[in-house]
Order: C-alpha cells, then structure tokens, then sequence
C-alpha cells in the first residue's frame, strides 16, 4: 500500500463565519506538529505498489486524539466525522470524509498500527519532543524517574479457567483441521458436559470449597490431557497431509498456518497442566502461563493494599521539571527499581542529547555502591532517599529538598496517564502493543499540556 500525505487545509469560510475558534487548542497543535517531518518518518513503512491508503496524518491524528479524549477505535471513527476541530486537527476535508475517505474505520486504526508498529510511534513522538526542546518546554537537565504496572486486558488468571479455555481451543483448532481435510481421530472425548458442571462445582461457596477446588482442577487437567494427547495425534495426521499436498497452495498456506497456531496452543496448555500439578503438589513454578491469548504476561506485585497483584507488563517513565512525559522504557519482566535506573538515564540521554544534571527517584532505586553503573555514579546530584533509619547525608539541604518534591509529582503524572490516556488497561496485543500503547499515552499527556500552554 502507498503513502498517501494529508495536506494543511483552509477552513477559511468556516473561521470568516466564526465557526472555528483559532484560539482553540486542537487548531494550535495542528499548527505546532510538524506534519511533514512525521511523513518522512512513516513514509518507509509503505510500499510504492498498489493503491493509495489513508492519509499518514489522518491516521496519527486519530491516534493522538483517540489517547487525548480516551476513546476507543469505532469512537474515534465515528467522531472524525463530526467534529470540525478534529476533521482540521487530521488535515481532512468533510467532503473527503463521505467520498474518498468513506471506508474508514476501527479496522483502518488497528492496520496502521500493525503497520508501522512501535517504532513507527517513537518516531513521531521524537518528533513532538524535539519541538518541546527547542521551544524550551522542556528542561533536559532536571530528570525525576518512577515505574509502575501496565495491565494487560485479560481476565483474573486461574489454573481451572486456563485449563477449560485451553481444552477448548484445542478442540477448536482440531475441528479446522478437519474441515481442511485432515483426517480426524477416533476415541476423542470432547468433555463439554463434564468440564461445565465442575466449574459449577468449583464456583459455589461453602467451607469446603477449597478441597473443591483442587479436585476440579485436578479434573480438569486430566481432561485436558487427554485432549492435548488426541491434538498431537491429529497434528501428526495435517504434517503428513502437508507434505502430500503440494497443488493446491492456498489450502497448503492455511493447513501450515492452523498447525503453527494449533501447536502453539497446545504447548501453552501443557505448561498450565504442569504448573497447576505442581502447585497442588507444593512446588514452585517459575514463569508461569496466565493467559492463553498473551502468554507474554508477568504477575506484578507492587505492594498495595487494594490491589496485590497485577498482571501485564512494567514500564518506567521520566519527567522533566515541568511535568512533560520525555523517556519511557517497557519491560516484560519484573526487574527491581534499582536496576531500571541506568537505562533510565541512558535513554533520557538518547533522546535529549545530554546527561541530567540532577535525577530525583524514590528509595526504591538506591543502588548499592558495587553495583552502581558509571552512568548513575557521573550524575551531579542524585536525589535519592537512603533506605533504613540511617537518613541521606545531603537529606536536609534545599536542592534535595527540592528533588524529592518534583519527584513527588511523577506520582500524579502516571495517575493522568492511566486514567486520562488509556495507560491503565493495554488493549493492544503482544508486548510490542505495550510499547505502543504507553508511547501514545505519553504523547497525548504532552499535547494536552501544551495545548493548555498554546491556547
């Protein structure tokens, strides 16, 4: 598909007859994003064959007014076409809305995405930081750092639940293959009925719920077993079909496909029946599986009362003084404070141009002298409390003083950034959804601040 570039428009009739406020933040942003330094960076992802796709700056628009105004796909789609700040924002004629651009929708988003990826989106907001250095909003010398927990959208993982939907995918994937025309197995038991009254079992409260439980679960593993034993059978059944069919080779394409898929699964619900035997038998599991369709996702504890356990993804963010969202990091395990405090600051470097003077962060990230990376020993000021009783040496003088203040805002920065930009809940697939989701979460923070700051 080719890059296709959405012009500056005129709204000239509409802002003679005062229809559009050019006071209004969104006509600011438009004017203070450099569109055409943004199509350069995604033009690459396209290819120069076949016909013309959305506009690069419809699409970005989208996704930075879809994070602005907490929106999903359909609604944003559903806006554009009637919102005249946003059709200027987007760089998008209403006429073109209801002709040229008619096929647009939440499809159109998630293909976009998939197309440039991560990188593609760290490209634009390299862009949109460099404006906000070079107006001088933001002040690179002054870096306050501070991580949390990025949820995935699955459900709570239990070892019962995980078993079920595995089997039944098994089940599912066996049944394509079939239609395929692989030959199915004989002896297989489905365990519809059963599988359903267990889990009713398993649900219902009373004093005995607990033994309840493990024999439900212990139930289902066996059932599950015994699908993933009629799976194999059946996989060794489609390999030797694949090598016969060698004419028809769109059926090839989707027999190879549903077998990676299909061995996949059924790798995932061995390690669910291993871990949940094991967990009755008193040992330790070790990256665990606690969901099927993201099998990347890590139980994070952060110590809260209300909340002990989360599961997704952590990242680790830093701010300047005034509050602008410059670096960010996505981990897919769950690495101690202490340790997220050196990439920190080598990608605060990255993407500033030079080493913070001053790095404010919480006792979570005191590092122990032997340890401590030359990066982290090179900084001037480095306001982190000590952890113990034992106070900091420089605890009582301003500029510490000062440091652990500003650091204290970080704290409200990432409240904004769950709440208000869709950082709370990752809706995208894959860690490489993560990356994406908080790299626009940030982006949207920024523009909101500076189109507060513009109008």
């Amino acid at each position: 598909m080719a890059p296709q570039f959405g012009h500056q428009i005129t709204f000239g009739n509409w802002l003679n007859q005062g229809i559009l406020d050019p006071e209004h933040k969104l006509m600011k942003l438009s004017e203070a994003i450099c569109w055409e330094s943004a199509h350069e960076a995604i033009s690459p992802y396209y290819s120069n064959r076949g016909r013309c796709g959305l506009p690069i700056r419809l699409m970005m628009g989208l996704h930075l007014l879809k994070h602005m105004e907490d929106m999903s796909d359909a609604q944003c789609a559903d806006r554009i076409r009637g919102d005249l700040y946003w059709m200027y924002f987007c760089g998008v004629e209403v006429d073109d809305l209801k002709q040229k651009y008619a096929h647009l929708n939440s499809s159109s988003m998630t293909k976009f995405r998939n197309r440039i990826g991560d990188r593609g989106f760290s490209a634009i907001e390299d862009i949109i930081r460099k404006y906000l250095i070079e107006t001088k909003r933001i002040d690179p010398k002054v870096m306050a750092t501070d991580s949390s927990c990025q949820e995935k959208n699955v459900e709570y993982p239990t070892d019962s639940g995980l078993l079920n939907k595995g089997r039944l995918n098994l089940l599912k994937g066996m049944k394509k293959l079939k239609e395929l025309g692989v030959k199915a197995v004989s002896g297989i038991r489905t365990y519809s009925r059963r599988s359903k009254q267990v889990l009713i079992t398993i649900m219902k409260l009373g004093k005995d719920r607990a033994e309840r439980i493990k024999a439900g679960t212990l139930e289902l593993s066996s059932q599950a077993v015994h699908v993933a034993g009629k799976c194999e059978e059946m996989l060794k059944n489609a390999e030797r079909d694949l090598k016969k069919n060698t004419s028809n080779l769109l059926e090839s394409i989707a027999l190879k496909a549903t077998i990676l898929k299909l061995k996949e699964q059924m790798n995932l619900l061995r390690r669910v029946i291993y871990q949940s035997r094991e967990r009755y038998k008193g040992n330790h599991v070790s990256k665990k599986v606690y969901s099927l369709h993201e099998p990347q996702v890590i139980v994070i504890r952060k110590g809260k009362r209300a909340k002990q356990n989360e599961y997704g993804s952590k990242f680790n963010i830093s701010i300047d003084k005034n509050g602008y969202v410059v670096s960010s990091e996505v981990y897919g395990e769950n690495k101690s404070d202490a340790k997220l405090l050196d990439p920190a600051i080598k990608n605060w470097e990255s993407k500033t141009g030079q080493v913070p003077k001053q790095v404010n962060a919480d006792r979570g990230y005191v590092q122990k002298k032997r340890s401590t990376s030359r990066r982290v020993a090179g900084i001037e000021k480095l306001c982190i409390p000590t952890k113990g009783k034992q106070k900091h040496p420089e605890s009582q003088k301003s500029w510490f003083k000062t440091g652990q203040s500003m650091r204290a805002g970080i704290e409200a920065v990432i409240g904004h950034l769950k709440q208000d930009h869709r950082v709370n809940r990752s809706r995208y697939s894959g860690l490489r959804g993560d990356k994406i989701n908080l790299t626009l979460g940030s982006m949207a923070w920024n523009l909101k601040k500076l189109g507060r700051a513009l109008s």
